[in-house]
């Protein structure tokens, strides 16, 4: 009995040190891919998202996050990883946008369960920035504007010409939520114009047109 238990126990332990040594050369010969690249764009309410892996032998898929801003992520695709070995390039467009801040970030799944999650990428939907009101209209010396952003940000003031030409230019600080903003504009001759708002990151864009008189 003692030596049937005795071989029983030594057949577990050569079974064991067997598949712990497959997984060593499993975990050794499995290099993890690289991901050169994640960047997107957004125009109106729609994102798209391009990434770049190098070295991808053992991916199995890529599950696309994205939040808004009052927080939690939901996945809402999933692009099939391509495994040679070589350097490829994914796309995935998210056609319907949160309103405001979009936050996407990438799950990286491999054949063996192994997961990995990518940088976040911020990417905002200008369709839900709403409109610029301006006062007064027609101005004199001041023009007077508000607008909403989602987060404080600083944002490019600027004037055009009806012919597109940038005629002024100045920086101001926006806090998260409504603002209302001034702009001097007596060194302008009469005529109609137009005031553009446009965030540093392209996050908010306003453009609404306006008329300086005397």
């Amino acid at each position: 009995m003692q030596k049937t238990t005795a071989a029983l126990i030594l057949a577990l332990l050569i079974s064991a040190t067997g598949s712990l040594k497959a997984q060593m050369a499993t975990s050794a010969t499995a290099t993890p891919a690289l991901l050169l690249a994640f960047t997107g764009k957004a125009q109106s309410s729609e994102a798209l998202l391009t990434w770049t892996m190098e070295g991808q032998t053992n991916c199995k898929w890529f599950v696309i996050e994205r939040s808004g801003d009052t927080g939690g992520y939901d996945s809402i695709g999933v692009v099939i990883g391509i495994n040679n070995g070589n350097t490829n390039d994914f796309t995935f467009s998210d056609d319907h946008m949160l309103k405001g801040n979009n936050y996407y970030r990438l799950r990286q799944v491999d054949m063996d369960g192994v997961l990995r999650y990518s940088k976040i990428l911020t990417l905002t939907n200008s369709e839900s920035n709403g409109k610029m009101a301006i006062y007064p209209n027609p101005a004199i010396a001041v023009l007077n504007f508000n607008v909403s952003s989602p987060a404080a940000e600083q944002v490019i003031v600027q004037v055009y010409n009806l012919s597109g030409i940038v005629l002024m230019t100045t920086q101001q600080q926006l806090s998260a939520g409504s603002n209302q903003q001034s702009l001097a504009i007596s060194g302008l001759k009469s005529g109609n114009y137009i005031l553009k708002v446009s965030g540093r990151t392209g996050s908010s864009r306003y453009v609404q047109p306006f008329v300086k008189i005397m």
